[in-house]
């Protein structure tokens, strides 16, 4: 991935030409850009490279008898520095160089090739003319819809993006040896959707936790209450963030994304133990002996519903691939940030109460008036729920088959949406950019391609309305110097990639896609037999992708070029007939214009001429010898190194016959044309041959568009099943096609070990197989209200959202063991059965409420995936909100129905806790009013 650039650099001037911009940015911008910490490259696209050209006559050649080999070799010759050892001379050592390079372009001019019979000097301005020129231009770059020249800044694998951009953003006004009246501007800066993200998190966190605290303060009706339980979530986030720094990781969305789904989590077992503190003051005079017992009671419900949160996680480890690398580190987070709240709800919250928490009574007294009759007005209102939540317990446990057929029912009922919920890797994000690449018939010329990538910037910014749009910038063609080519996604002259930046989400009413959508079918029918294809996002989508800008990415292996033709075009059909998928682009281009010349072995060799000689003199007759057999030309006004390239005038291989006609020398000297010893023919070939697995492949890329992935990959996997391929060929599914599958099916196995460690964690706490396996039927409980809220918001079945249905699972079952381990307290204490279980059910209603509010509304920010970046945790928050709500509605009704029945069925003898230092309670338990 560090081949996707952090940064582009635009190069522009009203007074250099494209020469001198691309001169400046590769020998005085691109060393000192890449001279900053963590920047890998630096590479130049764009401009014209300066280059000395000896332009030849091929019929002054003839008429002297030479070819374009004698000049290479004669300038070659006159233009070197050697050492020629050293003189002794008195006191002094003096080193010998023989030095003869050229120092100005003028006496190249004066170079002689040979001397005739006659002894009269043929010199290089006989045959030809010199110029300081350029190379032929084969890459043409625009930023904003003017030539200009930009570079690609490209960083270390293990670079902090955030952190070459600073540092680059902090060199450019520090560079040294730019001119005057030359602006060097940044066009794109891939750090801006991280930071965006980033403080979008932030800010999703800091909105969370004030909702999670306004939830507290409702039910406790106290301030001071509410500060000392939400006081866990600052040094929950200190704690982790320290943890974090000595661990090595960074500050990136999955982190932050960590904390952000923690926030409301973070204050449970703080409320937990504060409301059981809050009761226990309420009835008992001791402080001391109210916080002690009260903490007692409480400790093993609040560290199994701890634990049970944090080993879920666990078997993330066990999930491969990409998913792995990127929810690791949201995993390890949240575990850090809940097991600090446990230690803060068992440590800090008992002594925070210690110290300020009061009675009601006593709280009461110096109230004002009015305060004291809103807050009874409160308590009444909250034990009218009271009382409602046990008189539906009640009816529910004198109705358990009704009341079990309409769980099951609701739970079945759910089950019927899962078909119409699609299924996708990682969901789509916003990252505020898209790529058109512009494919023209094969081998067009790069100044034609120039003209049609012109139209294309013009139809964009008159569809695209100014407030969204950033900047465009395109690169058409490829340089034939330097790195350039490696980066460059362009396969020749007829291609260009044309980057369209947006503003960022909240500047705009429309999406990527939806302004993608837009443009396309504009853009597609502007030049006929041109091909348009459409590449939505920027590194995220890359990475998911494995480096491939599109999600569907259908790879066919096989040998032969012209049954790979017919196969390839067979493909394609299939993937036009798939509905929802839009811009398939197969990898491989065919017919690329070719002339092969066959030399004539036998004629060659007669005249005393090599193949090697043809080739050479047909290179340097048509591209000159700058890039095979280079003559360097130094500069003395700046040390700069250029290439001086002998080769025919321009007007003299402007036509195919011309080069027919390029003229070489026999052994004798006599001139030979091209076509007396070798054949010419048209020929045509691929453009690239990719190669995977020591395999020929070819890839055929698509985006989906109206459908999901995952029912786009069944159908292609249907039909291609059907299609009769040749011998030696294959088709394979691959990019986030293969990577969601081999996702699920770890998050599968996932999410069975985390419901066995869960059962297993409980098992311990309880010292009991039957009270685990009563709680554990919270977590079906869950499944409805996640599919149904993945229903309603149109989110898709991803990796993200599993992550989310493993994390509700940890959460859900915290309900239901704090309902049954109060409930075994209470037998403990003598109270019979259906007592027990409606006392421990309406003593436990208000912090299972508290919690389960509090760690919905926390996480209502994020649900709702306002914001840059929002849409990546969007589905996981979704799922834990939706599965939470609808598990704790049934949760409270089912775990005392199910409890019940089990303790009829498989009765047990619960001895008396000797620990408790509370009495026994009488087996008839008073409704506390």
């Amino acid at each position: 991935m560090s081949n996707i650039p952090v940064s582009i650099v635009s190069v522009a001037s009203d007074e250099l030409d494209e020469r001198a911009l691309y001169d400046l940015a590769y020998n005085t911008i691109a060393p000192q850009i890449e001279q900053i910490a963590n920047v890998a490259a630096a590479t130049v696209e764009g401009g014209r490279i300066r280059q000395i050209n000896i332009n030849l006559d091929p019929a002054l050649l003839s008429a002297r008898g030479l070819s374009i080999l004698d000049v290479v070799k004669s300038v070659k010759a006159s233009n070197v520095i050697l050492p020629s050892g050293d003189v002794k001379a008195g006191n002094l050592d003096y080193n010998v160089f023989t030095n003869n390079q050229f120092r100005t372009v003028e006496p190249i001019q004066d170079v002689i090739i040979k001397v005739n019979p006659q002894g009269n000097p043929v010199r290089v301005r006989d045959v030809g003319t010199v110029t300081d020129s350029s190379d032929i231009q084969t890459n043409i770059v625009h930023a904003d819809g003017a030539r200009s020249v930009f570079l690609r800044v490209n960083k270390q694998p293990i670079a902090n993006t955030v952190d070459v951009v600073d540092a680059l953003r902090a060199a450019i006004p520090k560079i040294l040896g730019v001119p005057e009246g030359v602006n060097l501007t940044i066009s794109f800066d891939q750090s801006l959707y991280i930071r965006q993200s980033i403080r979008n998190l932030v800010e999703q966190a800091l909105h969370g936790s004030l909702l999670a605290a306004a939830v507290i303060f409702i039910f406790l009706r106290n301030l001071t209450s509410t500060l000392i339980v939400s006081v866990a979530i600052p040094l929950s986030m200190l704690v982790t963030f320290i943890v974090l720094y000595f661990t090595g990781q960074t500050l990136n969305v999955f982190t932050l994304g960590g904390l952000a789904l923690g926030i409301g989590r973070l204050v449970d077992d703080s409320i937990v133990e504060l409301e059981n503190i809050q009761r226990h003051l309420n009835t008992n005079s001791s402080r001391w002996d109210s916080i002690l017992n009260a903490a007692r009671e409480v400790a093993m419900p609040i560290l199994a519903s701890t634990v049970t949160t944090v080993v879920v996680f666990l078997p993330m480890f066990f999930v491969v691939g990409i998913a792995r690398l990127l929810l690791i580190p949201l995993t390890v987070t949240i575990a850090i940030a809940l097991f600090t709240s446990f230690l803060v709800s068992r440590t800090v919250t008992p002594a925070l109460c210690y110290k300020f928490l009061r009675p009601e009574q006593e709280a009461h007294r110096t109230m004002p008036g009015w305060l004291v009759a809103l807050m009874e007005w409160s308590r009444h209102r909250y034990d009218s729920l009271d009382r409602s939540y046990e008189d539906s317990l009640r009816w529910v446990l004198g109705h358990r088959r009704i009341f079990i057929l309409t769980v099951l029912l609701i739970f079945m009922g759910s089950l019927t949406l899962i078909p119409r919920i699609g299924t996708e890797f990682l969901p789509v994000s916003d990252e505020s950019q898209f790529r058109i690449v512009l494919r023209a018939p094969v081998g067009q010329r790069v100044e034609r391609t120039e003209q049609q990538v012109t139209e294309v910037e013009r139809v964009l910014r008159t569809v695209i309305p100014s407030n969204e749009l950033e900047t465009i910038v395109s690169s058409t063609g490829i340089l034939s110097q330097g790195r350039s080519s490696l980066f460059n996604p362009n396969t020749g002259p007829h291609t260009s990639s044309i980057q369209v930046y947006l503003v960022s989400p909240e500047k705009r009413t429309r999406s990527q896609v939806d302004i993608l959508n837009d443009v396309r079918p504009k853009i597609v029918k502007l030049f006929p037999g041109v091909s348009m294809y459409f590449d939505p996002g920027g590194i995220v989508k890359r990475v998911t992708s494995f480096g491939s800008q599109k999600a569907v990415d259908v790879e066919i292996y096989g040998y032969d070029f012209d049954k790979a033709r017919e196969v390839i075009t067979r493909v394609k059909e299939i993937m036009e007939q798939t509905p929802g998928l839009a811009d398939i682009e197969p990898s491989r281009e065919e017919s690329y214009p070719e002339i092969n010349v066959t030399v004539d072995r036998e004629k060659a060799a007669l005249l005393g001429i090599s193949e090697a000689d043809v080739a050479n003199t047909v290179l340097f007759s048509l591209n000159g010898n700058g890039q095979t057999d280079p003559i360097i030309y130094t500069d003395p006004y700046n040390g700069n190194e250029y290439f001086i390239s002998a080769w025919l005038a321009e007007e003299h291989r402007a036509n195919l016959s011309d080069l027919e006609n390029i003229l070489l020398t026999s052994k004798t000297g006599d001139p030979v044309l091209l076509k007396n010893v070798a054949s010419l023919k048209l020929n045509a070939g691929p453009v690239k041959i990719d190669r995977k697995y020591f395999q020929r492949v070819i890839h055929l890329t698509a985006n989906p568009t109206t459908r999901p992935l995952g029912e786009i990959a069944d159908d292609l996997e249907s039909a291609f099943a059907e299609l009769q391929l040749p011998a030696g060929f294959s088709i394979k599914l691959a990019g986030q096609i293969q990577q969601q599958r081999e996702t699920f099916q770890g998050m599968q196995f996932a999410i069975i070990l985390a419901l066995l460690l869960v059962y297993m964690v409980m098992a311990a706490q309880f010292k009991s197989l039957i009270d685990p396996f009563i709680i554990m039927f919270s977590v079906p409980m869950g499944f409805p209200g996640v599919i149904l809220i993945l229903f309603l918001t149109s989110t898709t079945l991803s990796t993200v959202s599993l992550m989310g249905i493993i994390m509700m699972f940890g959460i859900v079952v915290s309900n239901g063991v704090l309902l049954v381990d109060y409930t075994n307290v209470l037998r403990r204490r003598g109270a019979l059965l259906q007592n027990a279980v409606v006392a421990a059910a309406r003593t436990r209603l208000r912090p299972i409420l508290m919690t389960s509010l509090a760690t919905i509304f926390g996480l209502l920010p994020m649900a709702i995936g306002l914001g840059t970046g929002g849409e990546t945790n969007a589905p996981l928050a979704r799922a834990v909100v939706g599965g939470l709500s609808v598990s704790t509605l049934l949760t409270i009704f089912l775990i005392p129905t199910l409890y019940m029945m089990l303790e009829e069925w498989v009765p047990r003898n619960l001895e008396d806790d000797r620990h408790q230092s509370t009495p026994a309670m009488p087996n008839t338990i008073a409704t506390p009013e």
